[in-house]
């Protein structure tokens, strides 16, 4: 049986779930905490897994395969958990910002 997981809260929406690298790693930090504290990923589960990922077509680069990875976070200091997906289907290229979200 599949992992399951709540779906990200309020508190990382709309641009509020920053972070950084420092060589190759990514680090998330919290969105409740104001001084960039950096929140443990704790698990992850393959929501979704697609041998061809239809967004491949009309790209010039191609993907392995279509994926949506989601992920635990905590924050040790503030105790706040949540949930964060990152994939590669949906929104391929262009600027968010400008895109109607709805």
């Amino acid at each position: 049986m599949p992992k399951k997981f709540a779906h990200g809260s309020s508190a990382i929406q709309d641009g509020k779930l920053r972070g950084t690298t420092d060589t190759d790693y990514f680090y998330f930090f919290c969105p409740k905490c104001e001084d960039d504290q950096i929140v443990r990923v704790l698990d992850y589960r393959i929501v979704k897994e697609e041998m061809i990922n239809p967004y491949d077509l009309g790209m010039k680069s191609k993907s392995e395969k279509g994926f949506v990875l989601q992920f635990q976070l905590h924050c040790e200091k503030c105790e706040h958990s949540d949930t964060v997906k990152i994939s590669n289907l949906g929104w391929q290229v262009g600027n968010l910002s400008k895109m109607d979200r709805k």
